[in-house]
C-alpha cells in the first residue's frame, strides 16, 4: 500500500490548492523566487515558501497533521518528514526534516519517497499511536479521520506498544457544542492556534507538560468561543467532536449539499449534512471572498430549527370561535383569494422577507404589485438606507484603520469580525470600537473603513458619509439585499403598519417582534380585518393571523440569497419539506393562478431567469 499512489482527501486537496494559490499571489506581487528540486522535479517558489508547500506545487505526497495553510507552522506532529539536502556550515548534506518548519532555499533538493523517509514516517505514526486509543468503531471521526488514513498508508501493520495506554474520563464536555476526548489528542495544536490566530479569543491552550500535555479551556473555564465549531473540523483525530452530531450517523451515511448559511447577512458558504430527512451537521465550505473556510457557531449549530417538531406542517384557518384550526391547502388558498378580490388594492398591504429567497420575494412583489395592484409593499423593519458596501468582506483584512459603531462584531457579523481581527493581527491595523456615531466621528477620514449597524438614524448615516470614510452598512439577514433587489419596496412600512389597511399579507417576517416599533406593529396587525402569514413557526405575528401558511426552510428549497456585499449565491434543496409545507414561491404561484394569472413556474430557476431578464 505504501508504494501505491494514495488518493488524497478533499481537505488535503483544498489545503494544497490554498498553499499554491498563496505562492502564485506572492509571485505576482514580485516576491523573489528560489529554485529547488522536489522528487526530481525542478520548481521555483517565492522566497519564504515552506518545503511542504513546495512539495504541494510539485505534486508530491507529504503526510501531515499539524500543518494548516491558514495557521502558523509549529512542527508539532513531525509527520511531514522528508529528506532535505541543503548547504549547512559550508557543505551540502541531506537530513530528515519536518518540511512544515523549513523555508525553501536556492538549490535545495527534497526527496519524499526514500526508504529512510518512509521508515521515519512509520516511526512517527507508531509514536503517535502509542497512547492513542484504537477505538475507531465508536469514534465520531471514524471514516473521515486523517489519522486513520495516514496509518493505513504510512503506519506500521502492528503495534509494538504492549504497556497500558493513557486513560482519561471519556467525553469531557467543554462547551455547549464541543466534547473533548483527551486520550485521542495528538497535541498537534491546530485548535489552540486557531483560537489564538483566527478567532482571537485564545480560549484553548496546552495544559501540563511532557507526556501529560493536554488541551483544554484556559484555567479550567468553559470553551465559550463564538467560533468553537471550527476546531471540530480542523482536528485531525477524534479529540474534539460535536455534541450536536455525536452518534447521529457515520460519515458515509451523511449526504452533503452545498448551500449558504441563513443566520446572518455575511453569506458564509456551508455544506448541509443530512441523514434520514433531517439535518445532522453543518460544515464550513471554502469561499476565499467571504468566509475562507470558517463558520461561526450560530451558522454551524444554529440550524436545528429546521428539524423542530414545532414547525408548521399544515395550513391553519381561524374558525368562528377565534381559534386557528388545521385546514387543507385548497381551503386556505381559496380563502386568501376571496379576500384579495374582496378588498380594494389600496386597502391591501404586503410585508416581504429578508430571510426568504430573492425568487420568493420577486414573486411576492409580482403578486401584490402586478396582479393585485397595490403599492403598499415593503420589507424594511428598520428605516435604514441602502448603502452598497464600499469595501468587500475580503478587502477588510487589508484595511489599516477600522472603526465599528454600536456592534459586537463577533456576535452580530461574525465573519466580518474574523477579517477585522486578521487585519489587526497580520497587518497591524488599528480597530476602534465606538459605541455611538458621535464617539466615532473624530476618528473618521478618507483612509478609514467604518462598519455601521442597520439601526442608526438618518442623521447618523449622513454624518458618517460626510467624513469621506469608506462606509459599510452591515445588514443583519441572509437576504437583506435580495428583498430590495427583488422589488419588495416602494411602499412605506409606516403606511403598511399605520392601522388603516384592511388586509395584510406577511411572508417570512415577524413585525410584531422585529419591527423597530413593535407595539405599533402589533396594533396594526390586530386592527386589520384579514391577515395572512406565511411562516415556518407560529410566530407572534402568525398567532394574530386569519390564515397561516406553512413555508419551508432554506434547506428545503432552491433559490438565491444576496449577502451584505450584494453578492448573489445559490442555496440548494437538501431535504424534503417538513409535513405539508411548501416553498414560498410555489404558494405565491398557486395564488396567481387562482387569480387568473397562471405563469409557467416549475422551479426557482424559472423565476430567477425572469427576474434576471427584467434587470436588463
Amino acid at each position: 500500500m505504501a508504494n501505491e499512489k494514495r488518493e488524497q482527501t478533499p481537505q488535503e486537496k483544498a489545503d494544497a490548492a490554498k498553499a499554491v494559490a498563496d505562492q502564485d499571489k506572492a509571485a505576482t506581487a514580485g516576491v523573489e523566487l528560489v529554485n529547488l528540486v522536489v522528487d526530481g522535479a525542478p520548481i521555483a517558489v517565492p522566497k519564504g515558501t515552506l518545503v511542504i508547500e513546495a512539495a504541494f506545487r510539485a505534486g508530491s505526497d507529504v503526510p501531515y497533521f499539524c500543518y494548516h495553510p491558514r495557521l502558523t507552522s509549529v512542527g508539532a506532529c513531525r509527520m511531514c518528514l522528508a529528506s532535505v539536502e541543503l548547504e549547512m556550515f559550508g557543505q551540502r548534506r541531506a537530513s530528515i526534516m519536518a518540511t512544515c518548519t523549513i523555508p525553501c532555499s536556492e538549490g535545495m533538493v527534497v526527496k519524499t519517497q526514500t526508504p529512510e523517509v518512509k521508515k521515519a514516517q512509520n516511526g512517527i505514526l507508531e509514536l503517535l499511536l502509542a497512547n492513542h486509543p484504537l477505538d475507531c468503531p465508536i469514534c465520531d471521526r471514524g471514516g473521515e479521520c486523517p489519522l486513520q488514513n495516514m496509518t493505513i498508508t504510512y503506519g506500521p501493520p502492528t503495534s509494538r506498544f504492549t504497556e497500558e495506554k493513557r486513560h482519561y474520563p471519556k467525553a469531557k464536555v467543554i462547551s455547549d457544542y464541543v466534547v473533548l476526548d483527551r486520550e485521542r489528542c495528538i497535541t498537534c495544536m491546530r485548535c489552540t492556534r486557531f483560537a489564538d490566530e483566527i478567532a482571537g479569543d485564545g480560549q484553548l491552550d496546552l495544559i501540563n507538560r511532557g507526556a501529560q500535555t493536554e488541551i483544554g479551556p484556559f484555567m479550567g473555564s468553559s470553551f465559550d468561543s463564538n467560533f468553537s465549531g471550527n476546531t471540530i473540523e480542523i482536528c485531525p483525530v477524534g479529540a474534539l467532536t460535536s455534541r450536536q452530531f455525536r452518534f447521529k450517523g457515520r460519515p458515509w451515511e451523511v449526504k452533503s449539499v452545498d448551500s449558504v448559511c441563513s443566520k446572518c447577512g455575511n453569506g458564509c458558504n456551508i455544506a448541509v449534512g443530512h441523514r434520514l430527512g433531517e439535518i445532522v451537521r453543518i460544515n464550513g465550505r471554502i469561499n476565499e471572498d467571504i468566509n475562507e473556510e470558517w463558520t461561526c457557531d450560530k451558522g454551524k449549530f444554529g440550524h436545528e430549527y429546521v428539524n423542530s417538531d414545532e414547525r408548521l406542517t399544515t395550513p391553519l384557518i381561524r374558525d368562528l370561535d377565534g381559534k386557528l384550526q388545521p385546514a387543507s391547502w385548497d381551503a386556505a388558498l381559496t380563502k386568501i383569494v376571496e379576500a384579495l378580490k374582496h378588498y380594494k388594492p389600496e386597502q391591501i398591504g404586503g410585508i416581504g422577507s429578508t430571510r426568504a429567497t430573492l425568487e420568493d420575494n420577486y414573486l411576492f412583489a409580482k403578486l401584490l404589485k402586478t396582479v393585485v395592484g397595490t403599492t403598499n409593499v415593503d420589507h424594511q423593519l428598520h428605516p435604514y438606507p441602502f448603502l452598497p458596501m464600499q469595501t468587500s468582506i475580503a478587502e477588510l483584512e487589508s484595511a489599516k484603520k477600522i472603526v465599528s459603531v454600536g456592534m459586537k462584531l463577533e456576535d452580530d457579523q461574525p465573519i466580518v469580525y474574523l477579517r477585522v481581527y486578521k487585519a489587526t493581527r497580520k497587518n497591524n491595523a488599528s480597530w476602534i470600537k465606538a459605541a455611538t456615531v458621535a464617539e466615532a466621528l473624530p476618528h473618521l477620514d478618507s483612509e478609514t473603513v467604518v462598519l455601521l449597524p442597520h439601526t442608526l438614524s438618518e442623521a447618523d448615516y449622513a454624518a458618517v458619509a460626510a467624513t469621506g470614510a469608506k462606509v459599510n452598512l452591515l445588514l443583519p439577514d441572509c437576504n437583506s439585499w435580495g428583498a430590495k433587489k427583488a422589488g419588495v419596496d416602494g411602499g412605506e412600512m409606516a403606511q403598511i403598519l399605520s392601522g388603516n389597511l384592511k388586509m395584510l399579507y406577511i411572508m417570512g417576517s415577524d413585525p410584531v417582534v422585529r419591527y423597530h416599533d413593535p407595539a405599533k406593529a402589533q396594533k396594526a396587525v390586530k386592527q386589520a380585518e384579514f391577515v395572512v402569514v406565511q411562516e415556518l413557526f407560529l410566530t407572534e405575528t402568525a398567532k394574530l393571523a386569519d390564515v397561516v401558511l406553512p413555508a419551508v426552510s432554506f434547506a428545503e428549497k432552491d433559490g438565491t440569497f444576496v449577502n451584505i456585499e450584494g453578492r448573489e449565491q445559490k442555496i440548494k434543496q437538501a431535504i424534503a419539506p417538513r409535513g405539508d409545507s411548501r416553498p414560498d414561491w410555489r404558494i405565491l404561484a398557486d395564488l396567481m393562478a387562482r387569480l387568473g394569472k397562471p405563469l409557467p413556474y416549475f422551479s426557482a430557476r424559472d423565476i430567477y431567469r425572469e427576474w434576471k431578464k427584467a434587470q436588463g
